[in-house]
């Protein structure tokens, strides 16, 4: 498998990114540039224009997700969420209030799959799920469970009737967030089906269509489980030689891509039952050292690496990311988009 580059953001103003969102039908692009505001992009002439810029966040915007019916939401270190909605007369981006009622500062956001709820990772140890309350005319947040520690990754099935947390106290959990069809609380509400001890602190977390949850750890490793075998079901885990990966995003049932400190979009695949590393996607052409195209460098290698780049970007060689890889988000027809510490959001097609 490579990978193609389709589309390629770098703005002149924008040095650092540190989280991004495109639309499901790849019309709007949505960044943080590591401040409290949010800068918006359309696409005109197959290229990402500038359009808007948001500002309803007192301090920087941590997480950044789209809705199947084109609400954008966003959440924030000062504790609050707004969910976004473009106007059909005039284009102008409005906001809605989300009674979020945290008491620390937001740390990821995830639309369900159907687009009725959306789930915030709070640093306050708990997960807050939201809904549209007609009667207040805003968004109203229930929690759901309680870590030991701060929520960092969020993933919804795809039935939108199970959440997945990752949390910095190593565990990853699955919920029964299901409700009736008359929206009330099914008496299953809020309880773990899935607890698994990662071992170390979780970066990230994904679900995939045909039922597999994914989650990557500190350790550099990636983690396979099986739902289909039950909460029981054994964790396959593989191991990757290189640095800690930030992210996680299913491009196929049997295909996950996964970024972060190496700079470079990694491929792994199931094959014979069994998930492994295929190798790097980056079309640049990154070295690649040892089994399944693990990144390798010398010690003086990354003692210079770190040197350099305190006087400006320092990328490795034949990759497009000159920094780390901080966002990547799965798009249809076995598309994802990734952003990183570079100022530059990429998107890119899966190839046989």
């Amino acid at each position: 498998m490579q990978a193609s580059l389709v589309r390629r953001l770098e703005e002149p103003d924008i040095e650092v990114i540190n989280c991004h969102a495109i639309s499901h039908d790849e019309q709007f692009l949505a960044l943080c540039p590591n401040c409290e505001e949010i800068d918006m992009f359309q696409l005109l002439s197959e290229k990402y224009q500038r359009s808007d810029v948001l500002t309803k966040h007192s301090q920087r915007v941590t997480g950044l997700d789209w809705s199947c019916f084109g609400r954008l939401l966003s959440v924030s270190e000062d504790r609050t969420a707004f969910v976004w909605e473009r106007g059909t007369s005039d284009g102008t981006w409005r906001s809605s209030n989300v009674e979020l009622k945290a008491q620390r500062a937001a740390l990821c956001a995830a639309w369900s799959p159907n687009g009725e709820l959306f789930a915030v990772g709070l640093s306050s140890k708990d997960t807050a799920l939201c809904y549209w309350k007609e009667e207040v005319n805003c968004w109203v947040a229930m929690k759901v469970g309680k870590s030991k520690a701060a929520i960092t990754s969020l993933a919804w099935h795809s039935s939108s009737q199970f959440l997945a947390t990752g949390s910095t106290d190593r565990y990853c959990v699955v919920y029964d967030v299901s409700m009736s069809e008359s929206g009330d609380l099914t008496p299953s509400f809020g309880t773990p089906q899935v607890t698994e001890d990662a071992g170390s602190w979780i970066n990230d977390i994904a679900f995939s269509n045909g039922n597999v949850l994914a989650f990557t750890c500190q350790d550099a490793t990636v983690r396979f489980k099986s739902l289909v075998g039950g909460a029981d079901a054994p964790v396959e885990i593989v191991r990757w030689l290189g640095l800690p990966f930030l992210r996680l995003a299913f491009v196929g049932r049997t295909q996950l891509v996964a970024c972060g400190f190496d700079y470079v979009p990694v491929l792994f695949v199931q094959r014979d039952g069994a998930w492994q590393v295929a190798g790097s996607l980056d079309v640049g052409g990154a070295p690649s050292g040892g089994p399944a195209g693990v990144v390798r460098e010398s010690f003086d290698e990354a003692r210079q690496r770190f040197r350099g780049s305190t006087g400006g970007k320092a990328s490795k060689p034949g990759s497009w990311h000159s920094n780390t890889i901080t966002s990547c988000c799965p798009l249809k027809d076995g598309r994802f988009s990734t952003s990183a510490l570079d100022g530059t959001v990429l998107v890119w097609e899966m190839s046989s």
